[in-house]
């Protein structure tokens, strides 16, 4: 990041985005699904500036936000309506102090990842595999190896057999992997190379 992550929420709040297409088809997978209705509890993995988490909010679910970044948590928590505090839970700290998540049905995780370190990333994606409940969905992205940040050593970048592996015990409901040059939210051009994912955990 060439910026740090204050200034990266705020010009993400100036530019309107809407929620990641990959939360919103995870959403949607839930609309007509009444197993679900009783236990409508999400998770949001860097919610940095909240856009997916008061989608989220908005569809009835109760959540449970992460972020190492203070300021972001709190300009979430001002944004949400009076009526929907009740099912908002914050916890702020990063991925690799993490020792437990919540049983949930959704876990959310939008570009946010690649930011966990990469020595700590197998016992955190252990830690969303328990928390993710038989038939919970996982929405969220993951950094390729050609992705020119892929010299930063504090980031985790995956292969495509590695995303495979990841999700074995899954249920792909939507992947796309894009590798082309593009522009970071500040304008900076980069290459991205992401994997967007929507996936389904098995019963069985």
């Amino acid at each position: 990041m060439e910026k740090t992550w204050k200034q990266h929420y705020n010009q993400f709040n100036s530019k309107n985005i809407p929620p990641a297409a990959t939360l919103v088809k995870a959403l949607t997978l839930f609309s007509n699904e009444k197993f679900v209705e009783n236990n409508k509890q999400a998770i949001d993995l860097g919610c940095g500036n909240g856009v997916d988490s008061l989608e989220i909010l908005k569809q009835g679910w109760d959540i449970l936000v992460i972020d190492q970044e203070k300021d972001a948590i709190e300009q979430l928590e001002n944004r949400i309506s009076p009526d929907l505090i009740t099912s908002f839970k914050k916890l702020c700290c990063t991925f690799e102090e993490l020792n437990v998540l919540p049983k949930a049905f959704l876990v959310n995780a939008s570009f946010s990842l690649p930011f966990c370190k990469p020595e700590s990333f197998e016992n955190f994606w252990n830690l969303i595999l328990n928390s993710l409940l038989p038939s919970g969905v996982f929405a969220g992205h993951f950094f390729g190896i050609e992705d020119s940040w892929n010299n930063n050593p504090n980031m985790t970048f995956h292969s495509k057999n590695d995303i495979e592996f990841l999700f074995s015990d899954f249920k792909v409901e939507a992947f796309k992997e894009v590798n082309k040059v593009g522009k970071t939210i500040s304008g900076k051009e980069k290459h991205w190379h992401v994997f967007h994912v929507v996936a389904r955990k098995k019963t069985t």
